[in-house]
């Protein structure tokens, strides 16, 4: 596993202090103020490739059936046919795919490590995921592994896009880790990402997990509103 320190990303507010040892495969940055925001992104970092393809099952939504029943009179004619509904059963929600399982489990991961540290725990914000729901995405269909977009795009840019009103920020990025337990565990034992996890000053939370053969990818988002 390979570790590149400048892979996590961050519009910094004050971190939980912390020593891990770094390991991993992990992409991530930090930034002081937004004129720093070019040159400091992870260039090269390689992640193992692991091919895991993407899964979800979709349940069917039950069918109601309805039957008929003739009852004979003692005149000889027959009563009018009853109709027997049978109870209906209200569809069921289609199955959460694989990759959203993943990104539900990450938040569920970084509140435990949050309480732990005696930080509040970060919401789940639809706006939020969304943006990195699209960087773990473009990652995998392009084949790159940064926190910049070819076209300069970093994660305030893309939280913006999505309608989020950005104010303090970070991304943390990883790639190759067949499930959520394991980028935690990468994150946790690299200290600028563990940092961006346990700043208890962050509120907001999207994970985005893209389960492409030449990955997978992570995306890991935080977020204050300005």
């Amino acid at each position: 596993m390979h570790l590149d320190n400048d892979d996590e990303q961050a519009r910094i507010l004050p971190p939980v202090t912390g020593t891990v040892q770094p390991s991993g495969n992990i992409g991530g940055r930090s930034r002081a103020t937004d004129s720093e925001r070019r040159g400091r992104h992870g260039r090269g970092g390689r992640g193992l490739k692991v091919r895991v393809l993407a899964g979800g099952v979709v349940a069917a939504a039950a069918l109601a059936s309805v039957g008929t029943l003739a009852l004979a009179n003692p005149s000889g004619g027959e009563k009018p046919s009853v109709t027997a509904a049978a109870a209906k059963t209200p569809p069921k929600r289609p199955a959460l795919s694989k990759s959203a399982q993943f990104e539900k489990k990450l938040l569920v991961l970084v509140n435990a490590e949050r309480a732990k540290a005696g930080c509040g725990p970060l919401r789940l914000d639809r706006r939020v995921q969304t943006a990195a729901r699209a960087h773990a995405r473009d990652m995998a269909a392009r084949n790159y592994y940064e926190h910049v977009s070819p076209e300069g795009e970093h994660a305030d840019d893309r939280m913006r896009k999505a309608g989020y009103p950005t104010g303090a920020w970070a991304e943390n990025i990883h790639k190759g880790p067949k499930g959520p337990k394991t980028a935690m565990r990468d994150w946790m034992r690299s200290p600028g990402h563990r940092a961006n996890i346990l700043n208890c000053a962050y509120k907001d939370f999207g994970a985005g997990v893209s389960l492409k053969a030449n990955g997978p990818w992570w995306v890991q988002n935080f977020g204050t509103k300005s």
